[in-house]
């Protein structure tokens, strides 16, 4: 008997297939891509996080007064018992609800605050936290619609406190709104609100006495208070 033999089918040429020029120059051009790719996956921007309830706590443990005291407790939503004052014109009554009328945002989870005693002058600040950012933008463009609407109009304060006149705007921006109803007696409710990731913050200051509200003092307040949110969230990164 004859060898048996096998016949091998092949398609095109048996010898190793290399890469043209043209085909190295692709190859390494997808290499640089995907390494580039990965390059800005890393370096990309990371959202700031959320504050929890103890992030907050922990940016008022900060915020103390001049004599070094910290009188800053949490604030639970459910259990803040609401004031019987009065605000007319009715659209004008968000500007004056969590400060003179003391009712907490309808979507605020919790919240922490702390009051300062100067004399005659009493001065609230206290942040609102929420369940994401977009409704911490809700309540302050809430806010600011009726800051829009009521800036320069007569406004109302009935009851234990008592304040008419005119709606005197000071700031208004992205994040923060500030605005002042003066009396004729002297008497000043002055609000500053801000709003910073998924906390919106109030600093209410009641001043019985004569005299131009000066709107520093409060605003070096709430620029002190921004700086203690970043830093707390500096931390968590």
């Amino acid at each position: 008997m004859g060898r048996v033999t096998t016949d091998i089918l092949t398609y095109g040429s048996d010898q190793p297939r290399r890469l043209s020029r043209r085909g190295w120059i692709a190859v390494l051009a997808v290499g640089l891509a995907v390494v580039g790719g990965l390059a800005a996956w890393r370096l990309r921007p990371v959202p700031a996080p959320a504050f929890r309830l103890i992030d907050l706590q922990g940016v008022y443990a900060g915020m103390v007064r001049s004599d070094g005291q910290n009188d800053a407790g949490v604030i639970d939503p459910g259990r803040v018992v609401a004031e019987a004052e009065t605000v007319s014109p009715a659209a004008c009554e968000p500007l004056f609800e969590a400060s003179v009328l003391n009712r907490p945002p309808a979507a605020a989870l919790d919240g922490v605050g702390t009051f300062w005693a100067l004399g005659p002058t009493g001065v609230s600040l206290f942040s609102y936290r929420f369940a994401g950012v977009a409704g911490a933008g809700r309540e302050f463009a809430r806010l600011a619609a009726a800051y829009d609407g009521c800036r320069g109009a007569r406004v109302s304060v009935t009851g234990r406190l008592t304040a008419a006149g005119q709606l005197i705007g000071v700031r208004r921006d992205r994040v923060q709104l500030a605005y002042v109803l003066a009396s004729a007696d002297g008497t000043k409710l002055a609000v500053h609100v801000l709003a910073f990731s998924n906390t919106v913050s109030w600093q209410y200051r009641y001043e019985p006495v004569p005299g131009p509200y000066d709107t520093r003092t409060a605003q070096n307040v709430m620029d002190s208070l921004a700086d203690q949110m970043r830093a707390v969230q500096a931390l968590r990164h």
